[in-house]
């Protein structure tokens, strides 16, 4: 079987030698071991077209089987007959079928996404022409495309199409199509029909429909660029114009962090471009507060901020600049300016490398260091401490004038009071206010007291005014008070005269009706004991005074109780009594059977029955059986009294 013969088999040997060559009869290729020997193989070579001698008569163990060049030529071995027929026959297939397989192609687009230009398409093709000179180049293959534009095709074996003949091509203005076929060496040339047209990876190097994209793109990018610019130094402008505006709030923040020596954290007299409405130093102590009012279960960081003032404090046209626009800008156009997220940042960062903060390593969160917010907590209570103290001063003095009513007099103007209240301690009233001693605590113990007198004044807990007033006019409010205790007390004294008198005549009320009560209760229940309830009720109850049951039950609970109890006695007995005469009449209907059975007299044995009998203590057997064992004794007499009477031959 023949071996067919592949693209590998067109290039030269590992070791220089030429194995494929061209029939000079019939121009088909042929392989070293299907040719004769010699000269005679009647092959020349592809690269140059001269004579070959085909070395394939020896031993192919000692020296492998291949064409050579005749020595008189003196020609080394050609290393571009491999390309040279693979070049033939890729023309050969395309002039076959006339047409080729395009590849898509596309551009990127100024937002850095390609755009498709072309879609992939088969074009149909005429005048294929092999290495045909162009200039100065020599295309593999070259045809002409249905719109008549020309195209070269490069058949590209194991090296691409260096830059400096893209180059050239470029500006010859045609189409180039490179075609790879590195990855088919094995396939066997008779196969390459549809590697060739079709499935080899290929690429347009070259395209002006690309190229006059490309130019397309280009344009819009330089005019994008411009408009670009353009937005830029509006967006500068409006960032070096425009005076700062005070921020009144803001600017008690930053007296604030003055007053508190902290004003190395702040701008204090910045005048620098800003991104923002309000002064740097304003919004930079806006910032250093909200970071001191955090705690750590909100994460703080400057995104959260920029988004939050972005409509209050940034400046129109910048609320919305990007950081990576911004970046640009301070690149590109000038350099000093920030978007107020950058603004933010940048503070951010300077209060961290001063100690103030720290950043989180997850979700980039500021927070205050927590000595540093010990330190200014303490600072701000310090300073806050006599504004603090006076409050509880004038809560406590107005407590006192709440309880005053308006005939009992005015009290003095509180300021005036503070005063004469420190010149009391010798002292002044700031002093009062601020110092650590112990004369404020005093002070307010003293007005504490005066509510707490009040009270006791309106309980009648003690009829004398305290001696210290604290310095207010309390007189007339004391007064008042002791009037309103005494009639109170006499209020008090005669509705409780009145409420025991209604006590006593409602308790008489409930007593009675409790005692009819249990009346109609004993009542209801001898109705179920006894025969005769009005008998039972009017007679007296032994051990009972010769109190009846009615009587008893009217006096107390614990009568009652008596005459329940007898009735459950009376009813006891009752079940007893009916117990005993039901057990007694089945003991003589068992009786009676006894004796039918043992005499058959039946006159004579109604008289056994109710007959007195010694025997039985002279009571008759029917009266004398009233339980299983007085049966037993009758069963027994009877069979005594059977016996005697047999033997008397009596039956």
């Amino acid at each position: 079987m023949t071996k067919p013969i592949t693209i590998a088999d067109l290039f030269p040997h590992d070791e220089g030698m030429i194995l494929v060559a061209r029939d000079t009869v019939d121009g088909l290729l042929r392989h070293i071991s299907k040719v004769a020997n010699g000269k005679a193989c009647g092959c020349v070579c592809f690269g140059c077209g001269r004579p070959l001698i085909a070395k394939n008569g020896g031993d192919a163990a000692r020296m492998a089987h291949h064409f050579a060049h005749r020595p008189e030529d003196m020609v080394y071995e050609c290393t571009t007959a491999g390309e040279t027929a693979l070049h033939i026959r890729a023309k050969e297939i395309i002039a076959k079928h006339c047409r080729i397989t395009l590849p898509a192609t596309s551009v990127v687009g100024l937002d850095g996404k390609n755009i498709e230009v072309t879609p992939e398409r088969s074009a149909e093709l005429t005048d294929v022409r092999l290495e045909m000179v162009a200039g100065e180049l020599i295309p593999d293959v070259t045809a002409t495309m249905p719109d008549g534009r020309r195209i070269f095709i490069e058949i590209a074996n194991t090296h691409r199409c260096p830059p400096s003949k893209i180059e050239k091509l470029d500006v010859m203005g045609v189409e180039v199509l490179e075609i790879m076929v590195s990855g088919y060496r094995a396939v066997p040339l008779d196969e390459l029909d549809d590697i060739i047209l079709d499935l080899a990876p290929r690429e347009l190097i070259y395209s002006s429909e690309v190229k006059a994209m490309a130019a397309r793109i280009a344009q819009d990018r330089q005019r994008h660029q411009a408009s670009k610019r353009a937005e830029a130094q509006r967006l500068v402008d409006i960032y070096r114009e425009g005076d700062p505006r005070n921020h009144k709030q803001a600017q008690k923040l930053v007296d604030a962090m003055i007053r508190r020596g902290l004003s190395a954290h702040i701008d204090i007299d910045d005048e620098q471009p800003s991104a923002f409405i309000v002064y740097r130093r304003q919004w930079q102590a806006a910032i250093f507060d909200r970071l001191y009012e955090n705690d750590h279960n909100e994460p703080l960081t400057a995104f959260d901020i920029a988004r939050s003032w972005s409509e209050r404090w940034a400046k129109p046209g910048l609320r919305n600049v990007k950081s990576e626009h911004a970046r640009w800008i301070a690149r590109e156009v000038a350099d000093d300016f920030k978007s107020p997220y950058e603004e933010i940042a940048s503070y951010l960062a300077r209060l961290q490398a001063a100690g103030v903060v720290y950043k989180t390593s997850r979700g980039n969160a500021y927070y205050m260091h927590y000595r540093f917010k010990e330190d200014l907590r303490t600072v701000i209570e310090r300073e806050g401490l006599p504004a603090k103290r006076k409050n509880q001063l004038l809560g406590a003095v107005k407590a006192i004038a709440d309880l005053m009513q308006p005939y009992d007099g005015r009290l003095e103007d509180f300021d005036g009071w503070l005063k004469g209240r420190a010149t009391e301690y010798g002292m002044r009233d700031h002093t009062l206010l601020s110092n650590e001693g112990i004369e404020f605590n005093d002070l307010m113990a003293r007005l504490r007291r005066i509510p707490a007198a009040v009270a006791a004044i309106q309980r009648s807990y003690q009829n004398d005014v305290p001696e210290d007033m604290v310095g207010l006019a309390l007189a007339g409010m004391y007064q008042r008070l002791g009037i309103e205790r005494d009639l109170a007390r006499d209020r008090a004294e005669a509705e409780r005269a009145i409420r025991i008198e209604r006590e006593a005549a409602a308790t008489v009320e409930r007593l009675t009706r409790e005692a009819s009560d249990r009346v109609a209760k004993i009542e209801e229940q001898s109705a179920f004991t006894v025969k005769d309830v009005e008998a039972f009720l009017g007679t007296p109850l032994p051990g009972h005074d010769g109190k009846t049951p009615r009587e008893l039950a009217a006096e107390s609970v614990s009568g009652f109780m008596a005459v329940a109890r007898e009735l459950d006695r009376r009813e006891q007995l009752e079940r007893k009594a009916a117990a005993a005469e039901k057990l007694h009449m089945e003991m003589v209907g068992k009786l009676w059977d006894r004796v039918y059975s043992r005499i058959p007299d039946r006159a004579r044995a109604d008289l056994w029955a109710t007959q007195r009998w010694a025997e039985l203590g002279g009571v008759k057997p029917i009266d004398y059986c009233k339980d299983k064992k007085t049966l037993e004794r009758c069963f027994e007499f009877l069979e005594e009294w059977v016996k005697a009477e047999q033997k008397r031959g009596r039956r």
